[in-house]
């Protein structure tokens, strides 16, 4: 791929990443019982839901920053690659969550039918926007903050 491909745009399909955590954050936040009373009954960390939806807040501000970001400057389309990275494997993680317990999980709706799609058209857009190396990094990143926010969580 040559230099001149790689000076496409980030267009505004950038927020959608942000619009749909907030939706995600909704889903876990009052879906069925609720993904804090889900973790607290399965033996993870106790949360308030104002505790949940404050940290879900500084999630969200991040993603809306990576957005504004990756939109205004090349060097930070890395960020959405980590952002689209974080929420497709969240998806999967929800829908492998939900199989195995046999039952709903809040977040497996928009975890489904919201993430996994948006992280893959972000991803496959994406991989023509960074170099390959800067995206597989930020693939690399995404993957240990996901891994990182379960092991803080669960």
């Amino acid at each position: 791929m040559t230099t001149h491909e790689r000076r496409g745009s980030v267009g505004g399909w950038a927020w959608f990443l942000p619009m749909a955590y907030g939706a995600h954050v909704l889903e876990e936040a009052f879906g069925g019982r609720g993904f804090t009373a889900w973790m607290a009954a399965g033996g993870g960390v106790r949360l308030s839901l104002a505790a949940f939806i404050g940290l879900n807040l500084v999630g969200a501000g991040m993603l809306c920053l990576a957005a504004w970001a990756a939109r205004r400057s090349k060097g930070w389309r890395w960020l959405l690659a980590s952002g689209a990275t974080i929420v497709l494997v969240n998806g999967v993680w929800h829908a492998a969550l939900c199989a195995a317990a046999r039952a709903y999980v809040p977040g497996v709706g928009t975890g489904l039918f919201l993430y996994v799609p948006l992280g893959a058209m972000m991803l496959h857009r994406l991989r023509w926007l960074v170099s390959p190396l800067i995206f597989i990094s930020a693939i690399a990143v995404g993957l240990a903050i996901h891994r990182a926010v379960l092991w803080i969580v669960l």
